[in-house]
């Protein structure tokens, strides 16, 4: 296999991790606004999607520098 196309798993597992890590912080957020605010389930679910968001934005933003290369 040529030098520039070897599979860097240590970045794709990198991207993976930031995805969940966004996802569960949101989860995380969401849910402690709810049990302040009594928000239940809107918080839970509302923070979910803002962390699937920016872990998603993350990796799309990745996917273009690697792109670009």
């Amino acid at each position: 296999m040529p030098q520039d196309q070897e599979p860097n798993w240590g970045r794709h597992l990198g991207l993976g991790i930031q995805v969940a890590v966004g996802a569960a912080l949101g989860l995380w957020a969401g849910s402690w606004l709810d049990s302040r605010l009594d928000w239940t389930p809107c918080g839970t679910l509302g923070g979910l999607m803002l962390g699937l968001a920016a872990g998603l934005y993350l990796l799309v933003k990745e996917a273009m520098k690697t792109e670009r290369r």
